[in-house]
């Protein structure tokens, strides 16, 4: 196992179970790694995902989001891009790794300039995506370019990646999306901006107590108006421990999304 494990994985880095399938994913503890962020939306996405199903991931960072997923529904078809190359290179080590090249396809590719280069233009049934959070321009960057890159819109903006969405999909094709609560607002006028009508919006609250801190989201190209708010997921019961609600999405035994039309 040893043997086989030096030929994925750099001294750097580590091997982390994802706690699904048997999947496991390598990170590099002083650069970008994935969180619960990146959980909730491959669990929120999983609804509307099965076998045949046609997905692209923007901005897969080291490919957690179609590891994730793949685990979730065991879906045949997964194109990841993303623009840095040690993320890509990374995230594809990780698909070999778990014998996923036929499955799962990582691109290191720019989603402004994407559709109909790697990924077919109108082809997809759903495009996940779990875009940088911060405009350019506010807040405080990480001098870290890859963190920068991950956390602040440097490299695409808001409206960069709906436009690629909004290329990608089939008409009433299916976008999933994990974004900042207070920017809400800017997600309902930039994705309708781009004919994807938000369909439903499950807010995602540190406590049951406290306002929401971020937004799964879920669209339809050339849906028709009218979303539904769904109920709020709280992330902690107490300091430190995670709701039931979280632990059945963390396991496997938890209620499946529905799928939306």
């Amino acid at each position: 196992m040893s043997d086989l494990l030096s030929t994925f994985k750099k001294p750097e880095e580590r091997l982390e179970d994802l706690g699904l399938d048997g999947l496991t994913i390598l990170q590099n503890p002083q650069a970008f790694r994935f969180n619960i962020d990146s959980v909730l939306l491959a669990w929120y996405a999983s609804g509307a995902v099965h076998m045949r199903t046609k997905t692209a991931d923007l901005g897969t960072g080291t490919g957690v989001l179609p590891l994730l997923l793949y685990g979730r529904t065991h879906t045949g078809h997964i194109d990841a891009v993303e623009i840095q190359k040690e993320m890509a290179d990374m995230a594809a080590r990780s698909v070999a790794m778990n014998r996923l090249e036929n499955k799962i396809h990582v691109f290191c590719s720019d989603l402004r300039e994407e559709p109909g280069r790697h990924l077919t233009r109108g082809a997809y049934d759903v495009v996940i995506t779990n875009p940088p959070y911060m405009p350019k321009g506010q807040g405080a960057v990480n001098p870290d370019r890859p963190l920068a890159i991950a956390r602040h819109e440097i490299t695409c903006t808001l409206d960069d990646v709906a436009a690629a969405a909004q290329a990608l999909l089939k008409d009433r094709g299916k976008l999933f999306m994990v974004h900042r609560a207070d920017r809400l607002v800017d997600l309902c006028a930039v994705l309708r901006a781009h004919t994807l009508e938000i369909k439903r919006i499950r807010p995602v609250q540190p406590f049951p107590d406290k306002p929401a801190n971020q937004v799964l989201l879920a669209a339809a190209k050339r849906g028709k108006p009218g979303a539904v708010i769904e109920a709020p997921l709280s992330v902690y019961s107490e300091p430190g421990v995670y709701s039931d609600a979280i632990n059945r999405i963390y396991g496997t035994d938890g209620p499946v999304p529905k799928v939306f039309r």
